[in-house]
């Protein structure tokens, strides 16, 4: 916290004399859209629900690695990655676990059925328009999982005539990055694809990773308003795995390491989507998706370290190859009247399956039915109210009524907003919690929770300063723990549902335009959780989050930046100890080399130090994440 606080100072007393000497003029700042709250584009003004949207803008000012790096930033927001780049990154949500957030790339679900969580490091930051953080229950629209909020990934659509960009990157621990995109729109036809390629050594032995990715949307402009879209995201990520975790608790500081672990990871998420609004009253959006994951993981015997899964008649490293596949196919009706009422009504159909082989196979297949209704209010352009109800159906643990409302209100003569909800939220059984062979309970229910927050949004100085807090609280009841006394078909006890949590918090925003092309945020998240069966916090979550952020353009061709991330300790419950906090400080920025020359449009220098301070700490106790590292290159638009 002290390096924080003197960062601040420090650019305070920087840009003070110059904020006063400036003519101060009103700042219009364009009010982000958002789809993921409503399912229909809405400003972000216009909803009871805390919302950030990160841009690709964003993703060109500060460089960021993955996505991940941009969740950081998000308020509420909790990242936890195992080890270096490539390795397994979960995201957690007010004090939600990475289990009850719900992950979306185009409004399509792509967390693995199996666990119940998505790997952010199977996602390359590829063509990327904005990524929608919507924080608090979002069941009613996006049913089971989506307990502590929704992430959703939305592609970058072709725009305007033939563009093209690319760029190289080099950097510490023989890390390599090169993209490729082109984009734009001829008559009807719009169009976007990129291709990108990322490696490195890592920080140890056998922590090498490699990551091939494809991105493209096809979309056509149809009469009476219609459309038609593809998007398709292709990865494929072989990862080393060098650290081991410990047979016995409590888990060390220091890592174990292992030689030849590794892991082969391809994922592939298509969507198709269609929509009409012939009339003014009605619109229609139909959308078919595609989730497939194949996760190969191999680790040999290590010299000199005991095999006790042979006690249990289990193979030593547990060899697998997973493969798991979700279809979805969602039809949503909206229904107008005026500008002052919308009705929505939407029918959902999920089927997952998965198959696991090798040292524990097993084959699950499960299918969903959802309906859901929402109603929207707009009052003089003031009065914002939102409420609905989803009703699902699983074909394992039944039916599941979840429901949720929302308000605005908008004061415009102060720059005030005034905003609140509330809603109920599940987290279904995963296939391991329900097929396990040897550790399954079929007759599990879903986890359940209620939650609900309020705020107020405030802009001053002329809009040049903004800011936000809210107030939450989630309750959790019927979690997933482990373990229950043995059964015939659970011989080693199996999962039951006793847990009970809450968790509660303060979400503090702001963000201010000290001149014209100096820009300071700080975002701050207090969470305060507790496991009621167990009197102890909820584990890896830090009670204390800081992001801060400066953006700086000293010169026209030159734009730097600078953003530092503080977390306090955790609790982790392998071995009932504490994951010590860290404070991460990231700076660099762009050069502008050439402005157009021929058909060259734009030549820039790009460059990015992470961790400069080459701070220890490790984000997940055991899995330490990397030191300084520093990685520059050379993008170029035509």
């Amino acid at each position: 916290m002290a390096r924080t606080s003197w960062l601040l100072a420090l650019a305070a007393a920087l840009v003070a004399p110059a904020v006063s000497a400036q003519e101060i003029k009103k700042v219009e700042k364009l009010e982000p859209v958002v789809v993921s709250a409503t399912k229909l584009e809405a400003p972000a003004a216009q909803l009871g629900a805390a919302v950030t949207v990160i841009t690709d803008e964003d993703f060109k000012t500060f460089h960021y690695e993955s996505v991940t790096d941009a969740l950081r930033t998000v308020p509420g927001v909790e990242i936890q990655r195992f080890g270096g780049p490539g390795k397994l990154s979960t995201v957690r949500i007010r004090g939600a676990n990475a289990q009850q957030v719900q992950i979306l790339i185009d409004g399509a679900r792509v967390k693995n059925p199996t666990g119940g969580t998505f790997d952010f490091s199977d996602l390359s930051p590829d063509l990327i328009e904005r990524i929608e953080v919507i924080r608090g229950p979002q069941s009613t629209l996006y049913g089971a999982d989506a307990i502590g909020g929704v992430i959703n990934i939305i592609t970058r659509k072709g725009r305007g005539p033939f563009g093209a960009t690319a760029s190289q990157e080099a950097g510490t621990h023989d890390t390599l990055r090169s993209r490729a995109e082109v984009s734009g729109a001829y008559r009807m036809l719009d169009y976007a694809f990129s291709a990108s390629h990322f490696e490195t050594t890592g920080q140890f032995k056998n922590d090498n990773a490699d990551v091939d990715a494809f991105s493209t949307r096809l979309g056509l402009s149809l009469p009476w308003d219609s459309s038609l879209a593809f998007m398709g995201r292709w990865n494929d990520s072989y990862t080393r795995l060098p650290i081991r975790s410990p047979f016995a608790a409590p888990q060390p500081i220091g890592p174990l390491l292992d030689e030849n672990s590794r892991q082969h990871s391809q994922t592939l998420a298509t969507t198709l989507k269609a929509h009409t609004r012939p009339v003014t009253w009605w619109e229609s959006d139909l959308r078919l998706s595609r989730f497939r994951n194949r996760t190969t993981f191999d680790d040999g015997p290590d010299t000199g370290v005991g095999c006790p899964n042979l006690v249990f008649g289990f193979p030593c490293e547990f060899p697998s190859i997973t493969t798991v596949l979700r279809r979805e196919a969602e039809w949503v009706n909206h229904f107008h009247v005026g500008r002052a009422s919308t009705s929505s009504l939407g029918l959902e159909h999920i089927h997952d399956e998965g198959t696991a082989e090798v040292s524990t196979p097993f084959r699950a297949r499960t299918n969903t039915g959802a309906f859901f209704f929402q109603q929207q209010f707009r009052v003089w352009d003031r009065l914002f109210m939102s409420g609905g109800v989803r009703i699902e159906d699983h074909s394992v643990f039944g039916t599941v009524t979840t429901e949720r409302g929302s308000l605005a209100f908008v004061v415009k003569e102060t720059g005030t907003r005034l905003r609140g909800g509330a809603g109920s939220g599940f987290r279904a059984p995963t296939f391991v919690d329900l097929f396990f062979p040897g550790f399954a309970n079929p007759s599990l229910r879903p986890e359940s929770s209620f939650s609900y927050d309020f705020g107020v949004d405030q802009r001053l100085w002329h809009e040049r300063i903004r800011l936000g807090l809210t107030y939450y609280q989630n309750t959790f009841t019927d979690l997933i723990t482990c373990c229950g006394s043995p059964t015939p078909a659970a011989p080693f006890g199996g999962p039951i549902n006793i847990g009970r949590a809450r968790a509660a918090g303060i979400e503090f925003t702001s963000e201010a335009d000290l001149l014209d092309t100096l820009v300071a945020s700080v975002n701050y998240t207090y969470n305060d959780s507790e496991n009621l069966s167990t009197d102890r916090p909820l584990p890896r979550q830090a009670r204390h989050l800081w992001s801060v952020g400066l953006t700086w353009e000293p010169v026209k061709r030159l734009s730097l930046f600078t953003q530092v991330h503080t977390s306090s300790r955790q609790f982790d419950t392998f071995g009932n100890v504490y994951n010590t906090g860290h404070t991460r400080v990231d700076l660099g920025g762009t050069y502008r080399l050439v402005d157009r020359y021929g058909f060259l449009q734009a030549l820039d220098a790009t460059a990015r130090v992470q961790n400069l301070l080459n701070e220890e700490y490790a984000e997940v106790r055991g899995f330490p994440a990397l030191g300084r590292t520093a990685l520059v290159g050379l993008r170029a638009r035509f």
